[in-house]
């Protein structure tokens, strides 16, 4: 089953969560609208109970003997809870009105619906756990097959399976059918084109293995009989109300693949086309029919990971062999045709590392082009209104999903649902006006806040790389984007003079002895002549420009030996890094001081992470670790006030369900956020209080 099994491998990353202080930080990125539903504030006594003791220690200046002051504080305060959630269906009745499901592991459903194309968009409860179909005949009638009471125990297994309708847009719902449910949710995909309703009374299902009409609106539904000796549909396609399509397997044990067809509204059939698999049984990937005449089939040889795209011109009498199709890693998830010509295919890469997508055709499916962004690898389902108008569900990249829209056939996308934020570096060059690269949609977006961060524009694009790692900006028009590119030398220092609407290289060689280095963790510009680079797990961390980034000079100063490395500089020579510990000393906090050796101010228990840190200045900062000494992930945060000669320590609840921490950063005094795996956490009282965004 989709959505539990991988929402059930990301939630075993580890728990990283929020952070408090009371001063401006700049490091990290993201940004999401914020809801208007307050949510529920986690008691402090269950957010204390996941704290770890902390050891006491003497107080002492720092620089005298180079020890602080780590003392207990008060937990924080978390409203909502944090769940990764995946889009495993849309469905838009025209151009403006559409309707997709939200599903996280062990949650309940809900539905978001939009009537302006997707500017904005309203989220609904929606009953059920596992949404297996979800199909709407105009804005206000709806049908969603769901199943309920499931655990995941190894393969998910759910108890119940029903079909809702609504009559009012998803406000409300009531049962039309009820079973015990009998569907294999033990596959990584699974159909989605489960329902078919032209109008309220006339539908058809795909059940438990069965294929179910229905004439009077749902007081009853009738098995299909197909005339066939074990026939078991397995895709469906009503282009009409009297005319359909069904593909499934037959035959007791032969794993033969045919196609039956309807023209009476599903009471009697007859078999169009019947294919056998060469080296292994034959399935089926997908049936649509634009209308009765015009269709493609997908086949899928389940041992072979290939299959081949059919088409019928003439109501299923002929079928041509368009073009063969890898069906496994990726696996198509969706055919749509928009006409005789015109047709596009998802495809979800699984566990990876091969890359899905979106893929178009204009020759009928003899050939296909990826037209999809380059965050768009792992597509749930797309749809085609029109040749030029088409709809998609993808899964982010340890993020959650989102819905893309493009309006010109494929050659832009616009990223719908959420609202856009960075998934990069964000970069504040004053309390209102921001800078960062990426976005769910797109590693090599620029995007734009001038009110603080609450929404962000995207500015433009850089092209030619593979991603846009960091960004720093020194005003509202000058700044720097480091960019990882296929080739030697891999990383590319660009320059912008415009506020990101045009970029330049600084140099060809500007970070050419930079490229084999690892992952940038830290990148600022503090005029136009002097930066800092600083990378996760590097004989030399620490790298230095005098020279606008023409070139860059390693420091003399060792910090660290591991990935866990966090560093964060106000100035090209101050500074603050977090040395990871290993199995007989716990993590380190160091003050930097340009090449002087860096020097310990406080050493934390053995068993602590560093997951990030963050100063706004050199008094206000914070640092986030993990526990993994306690029973479960239990987090801390330790933040500053006075330049670090004390710390306090500030437990996070468990139960705010936050993991993977990646980045922090403020736009003010009082205005923060916390990025981290799948989301987005946001303070409007300096840290006290982080409401996580939907």
């Amino acid at each position: 089953m989709r959505k539990m099994t991988r929402l059930a491998q990301t939630g075993s990353a580890l728990l990283i969560s929020a952070m408090l202080m009371s001063g401006c930080i700049r490091t990290g990125s993201g940004i999401m609208a914020a809801s208007g539903n307050e949510g529920t504030v986690l008691p402090a006594k269950a957010a204390a109970a996941d704290s770890h003791a902390v050891p006491e220690t003497k107080a002492s200046k720092i620089g005298s003997d180079g020890t602080a002051v780590l003392q207990k504080g008060d937990p924080v305060k978390m409203i909502n809870r944090s769940s990764t959630f995946e889009l495993p269906v849309v469905d838009f009745v025209n151009g403006d009105t559409g309707f997709a499901v939200k599903q996280a592991y062990a949650e309940s459903l809900s539905l978001i619906s939009t009537t302006d194309g997707g500017a904005h968009w309203k989220e609904k409860p929606l009953p059920g756990e596992l949404v297996l179909g979800l199909d709407f005949s105009d804005g206000q009638n709806g049908w969603s097959l769901i199943q309920e009471g499931c655990s995941a125990k190894g393969t998910t297994v759910c108890k119940t399976i029903r079909l809702i309708r609504t009559k009012n847009g998803g406000d409300t719902w009531t049962t039309l059918w009820k079973a015990a449910s009998q569907e294999d949710n033990s596959h990584v995909f699974t159909n989605m084109r489960r329902l078919s309703f032209d109008n309220p009374k006339n539908g058809m299902m795909l059940a438990n293995g069965r294929l179910y009409v229905t004439r009077d609106g749902g007081v009853r539904f009738d098995q299909v009989s197909f005339g066939v000796n074990h026939f078991i549909p397995l895709y469906m396609s009503f282009p009409s109300e009297r005319t359909g399509y069904v593909a499934g397997t037959v035959g007791a044990d032969t794993g033969k693949l045919a196609v039956m067809k309807t023209t009476d509204g599903a009471r009697t059939w007859r078999k169009q086309l019947e294919l056998a698999g060469e080296h292994s049984p034959l399935l089926s990937l997908g049936i649509d029919f634009k209308d009765e005449r015009t269709g493609w089939l997908l086949t899928d040889e389940e041992g072979m990971l290939s299959g081949e795209l059919y088409r019928t011109t003439d109501g299923g009498k002929h079928w041509a062999k368009m073009s063969t199709q890898r069906t496994g890693r990726p696996t198509p998830t969706d055919i749509r045709l928009a006409d005789a010509h015109t047709g596009v295919m998802s495809l979800h890469p699984g566990a990876g590392p091969i890359e899905g997508g979106i893929w178009i055709t204009h020759d009928g499916g003899k050939s296909f082009a990826s037209v999809a962004p380059n965050r768009a690898v792992a597509v749930n389902q797309v749809q085609m209104v029109s040749a030029k108008d088409i709809w998609a569900a993808a899964d982010g990249i340890n993020e959650s999903g989102f819905l893309l829209h493009s309006s010109d056939g494929g050659m832009t996308w616009k990223q719908v649902y959420p609202a856009v934020r960075p998934t990069g570096d964000v970069s504040m060059v004053d309390a209102s006006h921001g800078y960062a690269v990426g976005t769910l949609l797109d590693n090599n977006a620029v995007l734009q806040t001038v009110d603080g961060g609450t929404s962000w524009n995207v500015q433009g694009r850089i092209d030619g790389y593979l991603r846009l790692e960091k960004a720093s900006f020194i005003n509202r028009m000058d700044g720097y984007v480091i960019a990882y590119g296929e080739h030697e030398p891999h990383r590319t220092l660009l320059k912008t003079s415009d506020g990101g609407k045009h970029w330049a290289k600084v140099s060809t060689d500007s970070l050419r002895d930079l490229s084999g280095i690892s992952e940038p963790s830290f990148f600022r510009f503090y005029d136009q002549k002097q930066g800092v680079i600083t990378f996760k797990g590097s004989g030399n961390p620490i790298w230095r420009t005098s020279d606008g980034g023409a070139s860059w000079q390693p420091s003399s100063v060792g910090v660290g030996s591991g990935l866990g490395t966090p560093m964060h500089f106000f100035s090209t020579a101050e500074g603050w890094a977090v040395q990871e510990g290993d199995r007989q000393r716990g993590p380190a906090l160091l003050r930097l001081t340009g090449e002087q050796p860096e020097q310990k101010v406080l050493a934390l228990p053995s068993g602590w992470y560093p997951e990030a840190i963050g100063f706004s200045d050199s008094l206000h900062g914070v640092v986030v670790f993990e526990d993994f000494r306690s029973d479960g992930d239990a987090v801390h945060l330790l933040t500053t006030s006075d330049g670090g000669k004390v710390w306090t320590d500030r437990p996070i609840p468990a139960a705010s369900g936050i993991s993977g921490a990646k980045s922090v950063w403020f736009a003010d005094v009082k205005h923060g956020w916390l990025r981290y795996d799948g989301g987005m956490a946001e303070t409007k009282d300096g840290g006290l209080t982080w409401k996580v965004l939907p």
